[in-house]
């Protein structure tokens, strides 16, 4: 069994903090910006048009956070059980259901 399968879901959540903060605080930005636009101005449309645009600045993130992190910060959490791939599709899983939620409480107070 792999050091991932034997951390407590607290330290998993901080490594994936750790790795992607930026994307999370950017991510978190933009629901709220879209959560707001959205309420004040509520259609379908909009909804479908915040899950394109959220797709879009995920991909921007994503693209400027490689571009710029220090290239052997990867080996960290490699050493500790984690593939790069798992904790990318961790902080996006995290960011995307965070827009969902919050769509989705809209979505019930307006629609």
């Amino acid at each position: 069994m792999g050091n991932a399968q034997k951390m407590k879901l607290k330290e998993q959540i901080y490594l994936m903090w750790s790795y992607g903060k930026w994307q999370l605080i950017v991510g978190a930005v933009f629901n709220v910006v879209c959560a707001v636009a959205v309420a004040t101005n509520f259609s379908y449309n909009a909804l479908v048009i915040s899950f394109i645009i959220k797709v879009l600045v995920s991909a921007l993130t994503y693209y400027f956070v490689r571009e710029f992190k220090a290239r052997d910060s990867i080996f960290f959490y490699i050493n500790l059980g984690f593939s790069k791939h798992r904790l990318q599709a961790m902080v996006l899983a995290v960011d995307f259901s965070a827009l969902v939620i919050l769509l989705t409480i809209i979505l019930v107070l307006y629609g």
